[in-house]
């Protein structure tokens, strides 16, 4: 049996765990470069970080073009793909929300907002080029994150690894002969999960309520009012082939509930949804 090399490093507002079946010599080398493009999505798409692309825009008057990381245009491109097919429902351009209600740092140099879509903000040309409609405040926190793991995945394969797990703070994939059983949390009660599915050549990643807060985490996904509701989401999980894709529909599976089957179906997803009166259910 192969030796499992496991390594975790600070990254995208997270700890990243890495973790391959290998014992050739090369398997280090390939961890570290695995972790170097994680922290190029971090550079480039943290709200935190003052030169990050995000924050260049958020100062980018409409009319201008700029150049942003290729990272940052797939990411982009991916969002606004998943806002037309969600009807908008999908919407990355919640940065301001988010600011307000203190999740995110206020930028001081940021321009007024001038776009509440991505549609609205932003025309993607061919990449790394991004025209600027009207001035956009972006968060791509959890969609990021899951391209990041994307990419740490293929840089383990491109690198001939054949089996292992990266993990970024809950949005998680296994390739190879890895399995992994995925458990759920049940924000009500820290103490307790439920195993949820077997994982194989797939990704999974949750959008919950923080465990300290019922509005925390996913606070900016509840509908004004219903968040009390007992057949309001608690937790929604999603699998799917890519991490990417599994941490974006978790959004939109909150907050379309079955219309959103369409597009589960359409990416080979399948979604748990635990609600908060503690009924669940499959989709």
């Amino acid at each position: 049996m192969a030796a499992r090399l496991r390594q975790a490093r600070p990254l995208l507002g997270t700890l990243v765990s890495i973790e391959v079946d290998s014992d050739a010599p090369r398997a280090q080398t390939a961890l570290d470069e695995a972790f170097d493009r994680v922290a190029a999505f971090h550079k480039a798409m943290s709200f935190h970080e003052p030169q990050s692309d995000l924050r260049r825009l958020a100062r980018t008057t409409g009319g201008e073009t700029v150049s942003v990381a290729p990272e940052t245009h797939a990411v982009l491109a991916l969002a606004q793909q998943l806002e037309r097919e969600s009807a908008g429902a999908f919407n990355v351009c919640c940065a301001s929300t988010l600011v307000a209600r203190g999740l995110l740092p206020h930028p001081p140099e940021a321009l007024a907002e001038g776009a509440r879509s991505l549609t609205q903000a932003v025309a993607l040309l061919d990449a790394p080029l991004v025209h600027i409609r009207a001035t956009p405040w972006i968060d791509l926190g959890g969609i990021a994150k899951g391209f990041a793991v994307d990419a740490a995945v293929r840089s383990l394969q491109d690198a001939g690894l054949t089996s292992g797990l990266v993990n970024a703070g809950g949005d998680l994939r296994v390739f190879g002969s890895r399995a992994l059983t995925v458990r759920v949390r049940d924000p009500r009660e820290p103490a307790f999960s439920r195993p949820l599915a077997e994982l194989s050549n797939m990704a999974c990643a949750t959008t919950a309520w923080a465990l300290a807060k019922p509005e925390g985490d996913a606070e900016h996904l509840v509908r004004q009012g219903t968040e009390l509701a007992e057949n309001a989401p608690m937790s929604v999980t999603v699998c799917a082939p890519s991490c990417a894709a599994a941490d974006a529909l978790t959004k939109v599976v909150w907050l379309l509930g079955v219309e959103s089957l369409p597009m589960l179906r359409r990416r080979d997803a399948e979604a748990f949804v635990w609600y908060r009166g503690g009924a669940s259910e499959r989709l």
